[in-house]
């Protein structure tokens, strides 16, 4: 009868009652403690307790009662163990040591009953009598968690953010607000909190998502840190969603990847924390090989030495810098090849504090051709140089003979040597005209080479503009009374001072001059001058006048232009080099001026030289 009611008293017992030898090993294992510990007995049996139930912060004081039990014959204590599932219950044990007929220890029985809602329930009343009001002014949702990883109180925040009231949530595990994925690998993460509790900065370690009673997932971020009170270390969770913030975020990620240069992201210890796919592909290096390394990696081994100065300095002074400002730089593959970058540095203001964002470009083909530009200019230099010395042999070696044929024509038909007759003269006449305009012409492109050259002969010197015009127009009238045309000259009384090359002046007036009058067969030409501004800065216009036939928009266009001869409307070309209007537009510019023209067909032709005085 009494091995009968033992045996009922071991298969119905409310509590779990185990029996264990000695050095732990599990010797029976009832039904109730198959159902506190998710264990089956066949699972139970000859496994040691301590591996099987026992967390590893609770083994000493496991021990510590274990030998009380065989010191006084009992122990009544409360203790916290581990579910089959990794679920911690806390349970009170009565454990008493059994002894053989000789005295020797037999096996320890061990009566364990689950008082987790019991231990819930007290925590519940103490932090929500200690820190109920508190926690309701937190502007965070706000989860208190004991030792058992049970919620034992949430404010209104969460209850808003996670969609469960108060009463649903107590005592459940905080995993309840994990996704499933998650479960898994928060259950040893808060076994390890609470082996080592510290604060925990918002967002620090796992990315992390919520589960709201409906389902829905959303990502958080969660601040940890150790609450002590009478009942024990618990923790206080502030929570976050981070929809927004991660949103955010995603949206600077594609900012970073649309971006054409490669990009990356280094807080204040040089560490990368972002870098695009064109970093990558620049660098060599996969994403999980570059972040969370040194910024230095990247840079070759010669220029890492001052390399953290530099890094201190921007982010003591953050500004942003141009691409390529400052020194030199190189930059470092995978593969150990070194290639020439510019950077662009800009600071960027985040919640964690200020990080640098750097923009950074292979140049290595910029530089070949700037390399390839330098070595021509190198070259062009070299052949201007030659050119120069030739202009100037040129100068000499073309004019000396030249001016001889002129000269001794000019004897001949002076008809110093003896009379000439009339075709004797007529032949010399063109041997004169035609020597005098080969020399025209190769001044003309003597001063094309210099003007070429960018090294325009100008010698400036004040003079009075009025009286120049004067004596140019007291040499160009007969020209034009020659063909009937009236000659006007219309210029201010008063003196008018302007410093200038007087020689390129002159040249500019009696080329356009000439060409007026060689181009208008009546009516007249005139030669204007007046004081005028042009933003605030006093100026000259030098206008010449003419009422020939007008040059056609198409020809407009192509007049300033070296060599052409295009002439008037339903005028021939003319004789001459063609460079006379090119040579007198660059000699103006030269001196700081413009030469413009205003024309049209039937009305005739203005050319107006535009001066600085000021």
């Amino acid at each position: 009868m009494a091995a009968a009611f033992t045996a009922e008293v071991w298969e119905h017992s409310p509590d779990a009652l185990v029996a264990y030898a000695p050095d732990g090993t599990v010797l029976h294992w009832n039904p109730a403690a198959e159902s506190i510990f998710g264990y089956a007995n066949a699972e139970a049996q000859g496994r040691n307790l301590y591996d099987l139930v026992v967390p590893p912060a609770e083994a000493e004081q496991a021990r510590i009662s274990q030998a009380s039990a065989l010191r006084d014959g009992v122990a009544v204590y409360e203790a916290v163990r581990r579910r089959k599932d990794g679920v911690l219950v806390h349970i009170n044990v009565s454990a008493r040591a059994v002894l053989r007929p000789d005295g020797q220890l037999d096996y320890f029985l061990a009566s364990k009953r689950d008082e987790t809602r019991l231990k819930v329930q007290r925590d519940a009343n103490l932090v929500q009598a200690r820190f109920g009001a508190l926690l309701e002014s937190t502007p965070d949702a706000t989860v208190i968690v004991n030792v058992l990883g049970r919620i034992v109180l949430v404010n209104s925040q969460a209850e808003l953010l996670f969609g469960y009231p108060l009463a649903e949530l107590l005592g459940q595990t905080v995993e309840v607000l994990l996704p499933d994925r998650f479960r898994t690998a928060h259950l040893k993460n808060r076994a390890g909190f609470f082996a080592m509790p510290h604060t925990r900065a918002m967002g620090e370690g796992l990315e992390l998502y919520g589960l709201r009673r409906n389902g829905e997932e959303f990502p958080v971020e969660v601040s940890q840190s150790p609450l002590r009170t009478e009942g024990g270390t618990m923790v206080m969770s502030a929570v976050r969603d981070a929809t927004s913030r991660k949103k955010a975020s995603q949206q600077f990620r594609d900012l970073l990847e649309s971006a054409p240069d490669a990009m990356i992201i280094v807080d204040p210890h040089g560490q990368i924390i972002l870098a695009n796919n064109q970093a990558v592909t620049l660098f060599g290096w996969a994403q999980d090989e570059l972040l969370g390394k040194p910024i230095d990696m990247l840079v070759p081994e010669r220029f890492r030495g001052p390399h953290p100065g530099h890094r201190d300095g921007f982010f003591e002074q953050p500004r942003t810098r141009a691409m390529g400002a400052g020194r030199e730089l190189y930059g470092l593959r995978k593969n150990g090849s070194e290639f020439p970058v510019e950077i662009s540095l800009s600071p960027i203001e985040t919640e964690q504090g200020r990080v640098v964002s750097s923009a950074i470009r292979d140049v290595t083909d910029r530089r070949r051709i700037e390399q390839a530009l330098r070595e021509k200019n190198l070259e062009l230099e070299n052949a201007a140089v030659a050119k120069d010395r030739f202009f100037a042999g040129m100068s000499h070696e073309l004019r000396t003979p030249l001016n001889a044929v002129i000269g001794f024509t000019g004897t001949l038909l002076m008809q110093l040597p003896g009379p000439l007759n009339a075709e004797q003269t007529r032949q010399l006449q063109l041997v004169q005209t035609a020597g005098q305009h080969l020399l025209s012409l190769i001044n003309d492109l003597l001063e094309l080479a210099k003007l070429d050259a960018e090294r325009p002969a100008l010698h400036p010197e004040t003079f009075d503009c009025c009286q120049v015009l004067s004596d140019l127009a007291a040499t160009l009238q007969p020209q034009a009374q020659k063909k009937g045309l009236r000659f006007a000259l219309e210029l201010p009384l008063q003196p008018h001072p302007i410093r200038a090359d007087r020689r390129a002046l002159n040249q500019i007036v009696i080329n356009l001059m000439a060409n007026a009058i060689k181009f208008t067969e009546q009516g007249e030409v005139a030669l204007c001058m007046s004081a005028t501004q042009l933003d605030g800065r006093p100026q000259l216009e030098i206008s010449m006048r003419d009422t020939g036939s007008g040059i056609n928009e198409f020809d407009q266009s192509r007049l300033f232009q070296p060599f052409a001869q295009l002439g008037a409307v339903g005028h021939p070309k003319g004789e001459g080099s063609g460079l006379g209007l090119h040579l007198s537009r660059r000699l103006a510019e030269a001196m700081g001026g413009h030469l413009d023209l205003r024309s049209a067909p039937g009305s005739g032709s203005t050319f107006t030289l535009t001066l600085p005085t000021g």
